[in-house]
């Protein structure tokens, strides 16, 4: 009885336990924090502020428009190249912002590779300010929009596309009247997970001299060594991110009555002809050759040029960042199911509010979880009067789960879902111990969600910048990490041979978490 009875207190104790870098920082900034109300009001919070706004806008609407267009396109057309592109459209994911922002930089710079193109030194451009990061996270971070989007295009029922032909619609007015009503929350959803991989990042927003929360904070710990300010900001940044997610959640909740309307038979695709075939064609070329085909062809021009003075020592940073990731993504994944499983067999309502709050730090910048960490590190440390946890791989790979738990979740939530409750009254009945049930029922049941988890992990955490750069082991560097020393000595051409490297590993995730096994099952 008292075994079963400690059962119920497992998944609270883990959901707190992720959840603890967020409230370690608000419990220091409330019980030992200085609130400086003049920093807080003076010129330089105002600048956070300000670039934070202007850039988390303007990624916005670039995610929503570009991944709406190539959402509406994939679901509901058949045109030239149709299957290829729906591929393309999801391949971005591979790409961490700041190598995007680094192969733009080199393409339009002086004597860069458009001038080379045409022949001229005048053909540069400079986007190294916040329009041009704004451009960059817009092409970076639309794949979620497209993802989410697509499945909510794809579902509109046939019965929606009927009345829309019956009052004679014409298809422009049908998709701004009809069809995009019908997948806001699709639309909004993508977008947030957009803005908080936005606010999240660090590497890009420096190189491009962008003054957001997330720089604040490394300049205020880094740059002048100052906790408490870089406390401060990361408050400040956390309610920035709570308005935000408040607002999202209003707009949710006014567009909740729309899911009725996805189900039944689904609408059969349009096949386009003649100019509307070309037209599609043109557009979805466009956007692959801006989101995909540069930045792929600079890193392989760099990685020419280079070709002669490869730095071989890379592959050590690829087995940094392979052995860190797949082994952090095992972790994860495992507490994510033990989590669920806990959470179905033995609820609680304590167990919901600590789930809600571990799922929170999706929507919290590394940098925020990484300033949390050092609180708890530097204060268990400084008890036991040595070093135990700081620069060490466990407070690294908690930082991973606290900011990616919720990453992985969704789909073990949805696993979890699908599985009968006749299936739990089964093994009950059998009366076989519970570690048996687990490696012999649940597990095999939820095999393609696991592995979709582990994929969207292992993309997340292998792009990882400001979290990594804050807490990993001294000596330790993964290409994420490499790359951006790269860049940050202005070697950028040097930047193409270990970009590819970490890319083609993503890739390689992306494509498995887009492949037909996984997508059909999950």
């Amino acid at each position: 009885m008292e075994i079963n009875a400690f059962k119920y207190y497992i998944a609270p104790f883990i959901g707190a336990c992720i959840a603890l870098p967020i409230l370690a920082l608000l419990f220091y900034f409330i019980l030992e924090g200085s609130f400086n109300l003049e920093f807080l009001l003076g010129d330089i919070v105002n600048r956070y502020i300000s670039d934070t706004s202007i850039l988390v806008f303007g990624t916005f609407l670039m995610v929503v428009i570009l991944g709406t267009i190539t959402s509406y396109l994939s679901a509901r057309f058949e045109y030239f190249g149709d299957k290829v592109f729906a591929l393309l459209f999801v391949l971005p994911l591979a790409y961490p912002a700041y190598i995007l922002g680094y192969t733009y930089v080199g393409f339009f710079e002086y004597r860069g590779i458009l001038s080379d193109i045409v022949g001229s030194t005048s053909a540069r451009y400079d986007i190294l300010n916040i329009y041009g990061a704004i451009f960059i996270f817009g092409i970076a971070m639309f794949p979620y929009v497209y993802i989410l989007a697509r499945v909510s295009f794809g579902s509109v029922s046939s019965t929606v596309s009927e009345l829309v032909s019956l009052h004679k619609i014409h298809p422009i007015k049908a998709f701004f009247k009809v069809y995009l009503p019908l997948s806001y929350p699709a639309i909004f959803a993508g977008s947030i997970l957009a803005i908080m991989e936005t606010l999240s990042d660090y590497g890009t927003v420096l190189y491009f001299g962008v003054e957001t929360f997330s720089v604040g904070i490394f300049k205020s710990w880094f740059g002048y060594g100052d906790l408490a300010q870089a406390i401060n900001v990361a408050i400040i940044l956390l309610i920035f991110v709570f308005a935000i997610l408040w607002t999202e959640s209003l707009i949710r909740k006014k567009y909740r009555f729309i899911s009725s309307t996805h189900s039944g038979k689904k609408a059969s695709k349009i096949k386009l002809t003649g100019k509307y075939n070309f037209l599609a064609f043109f557009i979805s070329f466009l956007i692959a050759t801006i989101t995909l085909f540069i930045p792929t062809m600079v890193l392989i021009y760099w990685f020419i040029l280079d070709i002669n003075t490869l730095d071989f020592t890379i592959f050590g940073y690829l087995y940094n960042t392979l052995s860190l990731n797949i082994f952090s993504s095992l972790v994860i994944i495992f507490l994510s199911f033990f989590v669920i499983y806990m959470l179905r067999f033995y609820p609680s309502k304590i167990g919901n509010i600590t789930h809600k709050l571990s799922i929170l730090g999706y929507s919290i910048p590394g940098a925020v979880v990484g300033v949390g960490l050092l609180i708890i590190s530097s204060f268990v440390d400084t008890k036991l009067g040595h070093m135990l946890f700081s620069g060490t791989f466990f407070i690294l790979i908690f930082a991973y789960a606290t900011r990616y738990f919720a990453s992985s979740i969704g789909s073990i939530e949805n696993g979890f879902s699908k599985i009968d409750t006749s299936i739990d009254d089964a093994t009950k009945i059998f009366g076989k111990s519970e570690a048996n049930n687990i490696f012999k029922v649940y597990l095999p049941l939820m095999k393609p969600y696991i592995i979709s988890g582990f994929l969207i992990l292992y993309i997340d955490i292998a792009k990882e910048l400001p979290a990594t750069l804050i807490l990993r082991p001294f000596n330790f560097d993964t290409l994420a990490i490499r790359i951006y020393e790269l860049a940050s000595n202005e070697m950028l051409y040097k930047v193409g041979f270990p970009s590819l490297v970490l890319i083609l590993t993503t890739a390689i995730a992306v494509l498995l978490l887009n492949s037909r096994f996984v997508r059909r099952k999950v």
